[in-house]
């Protein structure tokens, strides 16, 4: 078993709780069941608190024909391996970020599942929401903090750029709050369970996808760099502002998606060197 210091490296906290384990592993199966997902990933599987749970529930006829289990830590991937598995499992010993995607989405559409380790859950998630069109639902785990970013709501104090980019594509909803008495070793936060489900089309209006993308990034980064001030003194273009007809004396998490979309489309007509795609 992996040490306690590595597992902090790792950062590591095992599930220990089985209500919530239970919950989570019918959740995730029911979900991908009515988006006909054809396999489930689940990113760090651990000691398997929810990756047993699902094999027991999984579906005797169910269309679900694949289960990938893609374990960074690789003592316990080597466990996951020697392990005596269903044949619709394969054990992926990799850091998920850098995994190539023909070797995790090999059934496509894909359900996601996953605690997500606190160190890197928000880089796991956006590698994830990437993925939209092959991903139609995922039940994510992280850092209470985190999970109320990305569902934060507008004139909220949690709403930002995360909350923004996620929300586009994505309706997200909480699950489950998790106690640190839930994990061993347990943490120093609490933690919360979202589920997420893709939107038919983005919120904001975007044709060309990868420099609207890009756009729509920039101009995040930019109404958020400052969230105390108005947007009349963070947004580079002020021409944008009048030609969206958005109230420049807001703050950024006050806006509604109608505000936001015509804030983008203004910015992409009007567009300053800052927002130009390299």
């Amino acid at each position: 078993m992996a040490t306690q210091g590595r597992r902090r490296a790792l950062g590591q906290h095992f599930l220990r709780d089985k209500g919530v384990a239970d919950a989570i592993a019918e959740a995730i199966l029911r979900e991908a069941n009515q988006f006909s997902c054809l396999s489930l990933l689940e990113i760090g599987p651990g000691q398997g608190a929810i990756t047993l749970p699902i094999l027991e529930k999984w579906p005797a006829n169910g269309g679900i024909q694949k289960f990938i289990l893609v374990e960074r830590d690789q003592k316990l991937g080597l466990q996951w391996q020697n392990y005596s598995l269903p044949s619709f499992v394969q054990i992926q010993i990799a850091d998920f970020l850098d995994l190539p995607v023909n070797q995790w989405c090999v059934a496509q559409p894909v359900g996601v599942v996953s605690n997500l380790p606190y160190s890197a859950g928000t880089a796991l998630l956006t590698r994830l929401s990437l993925s939209f069109e092959d991903i139609p639902v995922m039940i994510l785990m992280f850092q209470e903090e985190v999970a109320k970013r990305i569902r934060a709501e507008p004139s909220t104090s949690d709403r930002g750029s995360l909350s923004l980019w996620i929300q586009n594509r994505w309706d997200v909803k909480k699950f489950l709050s998790v106690p640190p008495r839930a994990f061993s070793p347990a943490p120093q936060v609490n933690s919360e369970v979202i589920i997420l489900t893709r939107r038919s089309k983005p919120r904001i209006e975007m044709r060309n996808c990868s420099e609207d993308e890009a756009v729509w990034q920039t101009l995040l980064k930019n109404c958020f760099a400052h969230r105390r001030k108005m947007l009349r003194t963070v947004i580079p273009c002020k021409n944008a502002l009048g030609l969206s007809g958005v109230d420049g004396t807001k703050r950024a998490e006050a806006l509604d998606w109608d505000e936001w979309n015509r804030l983008f489309q203004a910015t992409k007509q009007i567009r300053p060197a800052s927002y130009e795609v390299k």
